[in-house]
């Protein structure tokens, strides 16, 4: 696998009983979601600029952007006519939608049920297209997570979801830790990754690893009001010093 096509987007297979998946996975989450993945305040949002790393479809950059924030979001895919991804969205999320019917191996705390699950998330992936077809190329942009087009410190916080940690089984270590390191040169203060799970609640190997090879950061393992994989409750936060 060439990791320099793994970039916002999560490129690899993910296979189920119904059929699989081609390609990068395009989905997206809710900005509620986000508040409480990455445990975020009024104080991070407002003094700074945030980089949405791997956002997909989620309408985490376009509704801050409303309530007056500054926040820029990043994903491979970002190239993409939007009716090319309004039906790549679709194809799969009807893809996982079915293999959540197969597996138990989530908390239903935040969503009901899966059609709640469904609602929200198609709500998120609308509010995302109507900003991304006025904004593409402001502030949504297509890179590689291996090189930033972004000087360094450009951001006070960095956010990475559902990417690293959590696909340990198919992304390197080398991809894991090049990719911090690279998120790191472009925030003057921290970066904010979520989950640090994989399949069954199991914390990924390389979340032990990372703390040991990054040099000169603080880096704290941090509860969150968020759970949907089971013990998914736990972010990173990667604090320049």
């Amino acid at each position: 696998m060439n990791n320099r096509n793994i970039s916002g987007a999560k490129n690899f297979h993910v296979q189920n009983t119904v059929k699989k998946i081609e390609g990068p996975i395009f989905i997206g989450r809710t900005w509620s979601e986000y508040l409480k993945m990455f445990d975020l305040k009024e104080d991070d949002l407002v003094n700074g600029r945030i980089l949405d790393c791997a956002a997909g479809a989620s309408s985490f950059t376009a509704e801050m952007t409303k309530q007056g924030y500054d926040v820029v979001a990043l994903d491979i895919l970002y190239n993409e006519d939007p009716d090319e991804l309004i039906d790549k969205y679709r194809s799969h999320m009807k893809v996982l939608i079915e293999g959540l019917t197969s597996v138990n191996n989530f908390v239903w705390n935040f969503f009901s049920d899966v059609e709640d699950l469904k609602e929200k998330r198609d709500d998120a992936c609308r509010e995302f297209i109507e900003d991304y077809r006025k904004q593409q190329s402001k502030r949504y942009i297509k890179a590689d997570l291996n090189n930033l087009p972004f000087p360094d410190n450009s951001f006070s916080i960095v956010l990475c979801s559902h990417l690293l940690f959590i696909y340990d089984h198919r992304l390197k270590y080398t991809f894991h830790l090049n990719t911090i390191k690279e998120m790191l040169r472009v925030t003057s203060k921290e970066v904010r990754i979520y989950p640090l799970v994989k399949n069954k609640g199991l914390k990924s190997d390389f979340v032990t690893r990372i703390i040991k090879d990054l040099q000169d950061v603080d880096i704290k393992i941090v509860k969150v009001d968020y759970e949907f994989r089971k013990d998914s409750n736990e972010m990173m936060r990667i604090i320049k010093i």
